[in-house]
């Protein structure tokens, strides 16, 4: 019996010290930086729980994926754990590859300003920290905080026909929006104006980043609205500041 009885306490302590090196590497993980490329994936990485993080693309910038790396962007993933960015700015992929940081990891996200979206990309990021805990309890205040604000443009929109930039239809079909037609990137040609202006919607809802629609707008006599993807526009930084100035970018237009 002393015998088993040593051997489970060895046992035990074996188990304890374990987890104190996950516990260490964990916490290692989340001091180190995250390198973001940009506000956006930045705004994905805080919902994930990062607390250290290195944006690349300044924030004031209107379209941040044309960005280009400079020297010191390099300096800046010396020391970094991860780089986390999307598919279409090139840079953070040069940026990956330039920096020789061999404990650095590259992890790319889906980036659309759809609540689920949002919640499955940012919880990506949260397994590659070991902050799945923190992203937890952010999605569900973030679930509740969306649903609210979809509900009360809901009741203040009693037409929601919209014409709307191709890369914020999502968005708008989130919103519970009557999405009648969808225009860019750019400026829609004189034919497509023409189609839209047939489908008679009540706004158009343009991309800040990439606008092309403010002649269609002026064409139907209906309000031409900009929405943000990127968080930087009037102080800007979190998912739930895009989406707060977002609504009230509608809200101000379309109340009755």
């Amino acid at each position: 019996m002393g015998i088993g009885s040593s051997h489970s306490k060895r046992s035990l302590v074996w188990m304890f010290l374990a987890l104190l090196c996950l516990s260490a590497l964990s916490l290692a993980a989340q001091d180190q930086p995250v390198i973001a490329s940009t506000s956006w994936v930045q705004a994905y990485a805080i919902a994930a729980g990062a607390k250290n993080i290195v944006t690349i693309a300044p924030f004031e910038l209107q379209h941040p994926p044309e960005y280009e790396i400079k020297p010191s962007d390099l300096l800046a993933v010396q020391h970094a754990s991860l780089i986390v960015y999307s598919g279409y700015e090139k840079f953070a992929k040069k940026l990956a590859e330039t920096a020789q940081n061999s404990n650095l990891r590259v992890l790319a996200v889906y980036t659309d300003n759809v609540p689920s979206t949002i919640i499955t990309e940012s919880r990506k990021i949260a397994e590659a920290l070991g902050t799945t805990q923190a992203q937890e309890q952010w999605a569900k205040s973030f679930t509740a905080f969306s649903d609210a604000m979809r509900e009360r443009v809901a009741a203040a929109l009693p037409d929601k026909r919209v014409v709307v930039q191709a890369y914020m239809k999502n968005f708008a079909l989130w919103l519970g929006l009557d999405v009648v037609g969808t225009f860019g990137p750019g400026e829609p040609s004189p034919a497509v104006v023409l189609d839209l202006i047939k489908k008679k919607p009540v706004m158009v809802l343009d991309n800040y980043h990439n606008p092309g629609g403010k002649a269609l707008a002026e064409s139907l006599g209906v309000p031409h609205v900009l929405l943000i993807n990127f968080p930087g526009k009037d102080g800007t930084r979190t998912i739930e500041d895009v989406f707060l100035y977002n609504e009230k970018a509608i809200l101000g237009h379309g109340r009755q």
